[in-house]
Order: structure tokens, then C-alpha cells, then sequence
């Protein structure tokens, strides 16, 4: 299979099989017009993953990722880049051989081949334009950048994946303009950007039974309605009702509707020797984001003479669509040999996850009105399946409240790093506040955040050893990394590391606290 053959299914990516077409067929055509060759580099690399778990978390089997990039000159103006991704094993459970798509959130194929770029560039002494899916890079802070929202990522392996790895290519046409400077107000370097994205492109998130499952979204697998809310209905429940809750989740791809997609603007330059960048994002969430719906089944309410529900619940975790705004601002400088970065942001709407368990922890009146729709009389409750017009099972949707909420909020950070000694130590502060009232959520409000890391290498830059780290005041939940990478051969690396979680089980990461790890990492570039 050539790269010009499309490799999606017509009915999930048509779109980017035609825009894979397009490219090979423009390549094809320029190449012909011109009197040499077009020269084609082609690099990547493979990496191999092994993971042994030591708090007992689920499995991670080992896994491969096959990077390959190809880079072509197809004029001095013109020029087209492919990234092709494969992967095999690892934390995916339970899939099976495919493409992967842009639509679905719940993804876990394996292996699986993945377009991550694909696309032409055009350029000239004033302006750039890229056209085809592309990745774009925002904000100046260490990890996930406040401001970084127009891709979204994968969130399959979350800490041991580099951040700008875990990116998710999306379609977009991108155009950037660089006007003269204008050297009586001292700016420098100025560009000015506007990218177009048609298609809404969710993260991806892991499934129920993967070890990166946030296990907030679907908290217990029980819930208990005390016997006294019963009563009322059914006078002789002698005992609380345990209902079992069996989770799933459910793929719902984005509205095809052109306001779906985003606009984003960016506008930076240097001014003298401080950089500085303007973004504004309005479009799709690319985060995570989820519905939580609930369905209650009656299967059996007589037993042994005594009035005893039997009931069991459906959880499903239903792939949203939300449309968020956000305008931000970072800062970057040289300071007494320091490299200071500072970051802004304010989001509109902006869904943040809330806990499952308060949701299905449910009122009085929304069980008493659940139970009645299951059997509007106490006749139809007590029947047997034997029993002649027995409606039994029955079942009905719990009306539950919204597992994201939308909410306006301030995300801003500061880092530092400083050469010293050999040394390369950073350590930086986050913070989100939130600027209006809402239902609690899994991060407090305000959430402080400290992160730190240092590295040194040593036998030439063959060996580096590396610690970072990072801490939540308000939740208390915590990682640590420490990792040694060693150079073999210069397109050889193995690494070898240990990841330590911890925090309250109702947090942003303390509810991977099992997922305490060994790994080893095998790199090989070409």
C-alpha cells in the first residue's frame, strides 16, 4: 500500500482519505512539472514500552510505536509533510486491528495506524499558509500550557507519554502573516495567525477496563437507597436497596455542522527581547468530555414473602460535544540567567469534571419518581413473572445532572529555570479559580498546583538522570518520576524509570494511586 491509496473507512474519515488523495495527486503533478526529482526525507522512529505494575492497578501489557515522518520539497514555495503512527499492545484492552478515526472518543484499536499529519504548506517572504491535519503548539509553560487548547490529546498513557506526543492531528487551514516591524515601538518578530478548523476532533479516552480509566466518571460499582425513602411506596421494605451499577461507554461523535469546528487567532512577536503572544480559541473542547446517563432496572420485587426490589443499574458514559471560549496571553525572558515564563488564561463555558458519585448518590424525590415510573401501581410491583399482564422487567432513565459542568474560570501559571552547575532545575506554579458558582468538582476551587523537575547528564550527554514531580495544595494529590536514559549508540536510547501516584481517591490524580509502575523504554531513531 502506497501512501497515496486511502487507508480510512468512507464512512467514518471520507474527508481526510479525499485530502490524502489531494496531496499525493498535487505532489504527483508538481513533481512532474519540474526537471529534477523531488527529494523525499524520510525519518522516525520505534520505540518499545514495558510496564510492571506494584500497587496492583490493571494491566498494561508491553507495547510498540512505529513514528514515521516524510518531508518533501515539492518547490522552493511548496512543501508537503507526512507523520504516519502505528501502534501494537500496550495499554490498549480488548480492541481490535483499525484506522484510527476523528469522531470517537472511546478508541482502543491495536494495532492501529493513525494519520497524525498530513499536509501542505505553502509560503512566502510575508505570509505561510498549511492546509491538510496539522498540530499547533500554544503557550510557554512546562506540561500542558493553559493556552494550549486547539488540539486535543490522548489520554491512553497520560504521564509516561511526552505531552506534545500525545497531541491529536486535526484538519485545519492555517494561515500566518508576518508584517514589516515596526522598529519605533521596538517589536520584533512579529507574526499573526488564523487557523480554520472544520471538524470537532475529541480527545481520546481510555475504556472502562484500561488501566488510565478515570474511574471518577463512573465512581462505585453500587449505590444504596435507604429502606425510609421506600416506605412511602412500599410499606414492607425491611431493608436498604443495594443496586449494582454496570458501567460502559458509548461513542457519540460531534454535530456535522460547520459551527462545530473552531476559530483560533494567535498574534505574538519580541519586544525588546521578551516574547510575547495574544491567542483567542472559540470552537469545541478538546479536553475531556463525557455525559453520564443512567437507567434503572426492576427485574424482581417478591421474595421469600417480603417486599425486597431487586434492582440494577446501567451506567453509560456517553461521548458531549461543548463549545468553549478562551483568551489567553504568555510572556517569556531571560532574567539574571533565569528563563522566567508566564501564562494566562480565561476560559467561557469550559466543561470540568464533576464526581460520579455525587450524581449517583440520588434525592429522595428523584428515587420516589424513578420507582413509580418503573410500576405506577403497587400491583405491578408485586407480580410475578408468571402472572398474567406481569410487567416485569421494567426499566427507565434516571434523570442525573450533568458529569461536566460548564463553568468560567482562570487558568494561570509562572515557571522558572536556571543553568547551574550542570544542573537544569524548574519549578513552576498553576492555578485555576473559577469566576462563577457551580456544583462541586473534582479539582477544588481554587486548585494550586506545584510542579519541579531537574536533570544532569553525564558521560558526554550519554547518560541523563531526571526527577520531576508535581503536587496539588487544596486535594493533595501528588506524582513522582524519577527515570535514567543512557545513550547506547547516538540513535539508540533505553530508559528506565519508576511513577509514583498518590493522593486522595476523589482527585485529579489520586484516583490512579494504583497505577504505581516500573517501565523500561527502548528508542531506536532513524
Amino acid at each position: 500500500m502506497t501512501l497515496c491509496e486511502p487507508t480510512m473507512r468512507p464512512r467514518t474519515e471520507a474527508r481526510l482519505a479525499i485530502l490524502s488523495l489531494w496531496m499525493c495527486s498535487a505532489t504527483a503533478v508538481a513533481t512532474g512539472a519540474s526537471d529534477a526529482a523531488t527529494h523525499v526525507e524520510v525519518g522516525g522512529y520505534v520505540e518499545g514500552r514495558a510496564v510492571a505494575e506494584t500497587e496492583g492497578g490493571a494491566r498494561q501489557r508491553p507495547g510498540a510505536l512505529l513514528d514515521l515522518r516524510f518531508d518533501t520539497a515539492v518547490q522552493a514555495w511548496l512543501r508537503g509533510h507526512v507523520n504516519v503512527r502505528s501502534r501494537a499492545g500496550g495499554p490498549f484492552e480488548g480492541g481490535h486491528p483499525g484506522v484510527n478515526d476523528f469522531v470517537h472518543a472511546f478508541q482502543n484499536r491495536s494495532p492501529s495506524l493513525e494519520l497524525s499529519e498530513i499536509y501542505a504548506d505553502a509560503s512566502s517572504s510575508r505570509a505561510d499558509v498549511r492546509i491538510g491535519v496539522q498540530k499547533v503548539a500554544w503557550g510557554k509553560l512546562d506540561g500542558v500550557p493553559p493556552t494550549d487548547v486547539v488540539n486535543p490529546r490522548d489520554y491512553h498513557d497520560p504521564l509516561l507519554d511526552d505531552f506534545e506526543e500525545r497531541k491529536i492531528g486535526i484538519p485545519a487551514v492555517a494561515a500566518t502573516y508576518y508584517p514589516p516591524d515596526p522598529a519605533y515601538l521596538a517589536l520584533n518578530g512579529l507574526r499573526a495567525s488564523l487557523t480554520y478548523i472544520p471538524l470537532a476532533v475529541p480527545a481520546r479516552l481510555a475504556l472502562i477496563q484500561e488501566r488510565w480509566f478515570p474511574a471518577a466518571l463512573v465512581g462505585e460499582s453500587r449505590t444504596v437507597i435507604r429502606k425510609n425513602v421506600l416506605h412511602e411506596l412500599l410499606p414492607g421494605i425491611a431493608n436498604d436497596v443495594v443496586v449494582p451499577i454496570h458501567a460502559r461507554t458509548l461513542n457519540h461523535r460531534p454535530p456535522r455542522r460547520l459551527d462545530a469546528g473552531a476559530i483560533a487567532f494567535r498574534l505574538g512577536g519580541t519586544w525588546r527581547e521578551m516574547d510575547w503572544d495574544i491567542y483567542h480559541y472559540s470552537g469545541a473542547e478538546s479536553g475531556p468530555d463525557a455525559q453520564l446517563l443512567a437507567t434503572v432496572i426492576l427485574e424482581r420485587t417478591l421474595e421469600a414473602g417480603q417486599v425486597r426490589p431487586r434492582l440494577r443499574a446501567l451506567a453509560r458514559i456517553r461521548q458531549a460535544h461543548d463549545v468553549i471560549h478562551m483568551t489567553g496571553i504568555d510572556w517569556s525572558a531571560v532574567v539574571a540567567g533565569a528563563t522566567v515564563r508566564a501564562e494566562a488564561a480565561v476560559f467561557q463555558d469550559r466543561p470540568y469534571l464533576r464526581l460520579a458519585s455525587d450524581l449517583l448518590t440520588l434525592e429522595p424525590l428523584v428515587v420516589k419518581r424513578t420507582f413509580l415510573k418503573l410500576c405506577p401501581t403497587l400491583q405491578s410491583c408485586f407480580c410475578n413473572r408468571g402472572d398474567s399482564g406481569c410487567s416485569l422487567p421494567a426499566r427507565t432513565r434516571v434523570p442525573l445532572g450533568e458529569l461536566f459542568a460548564d463553568r468560567d474560570a482562570v487558568e494561570w501559571g509562572i515557571g522558572l529555570d536556571y543553568l547551574i552547575h550542570g544542573f537544569v532545575p524548574l519549578v513552576q506554579v498553576n492555578q485555576t479559580v473559577f469566576t462563577d458558582a457551580g456544583p462541586p468538582l473534582l479539582i477544588a476551587d481554587p486548585e494550586t498546583r506545584f510542579s519541579a523537575s531537574v536533570r544532569r547528564t553525564f558521560l558526554a550527554d550519554r547518560l541523563e538522570l531526571q526527577l520531576r514531580g508535581a503536587y496539588a495544595v487544596e486535594r493533595q494529590y501528588w506524582f513522582l518520576l524519577p527515570r535514567a536514559s543512557y545513550l547506547l549508540r547516538d540513535d539508540l536510547r533505553v530508559r528506565l524509570g519508576y511513577l509514583l501516584i498518590g493522593g486522595m481517591r476523589e482527585s485529579f490524580l489520586g484516583q490512579f494511586r494504583d497505577n504505581d509502575e516500573v517501565f523500561l523504554e527502548a528508542r531506536f531513531s532513524f
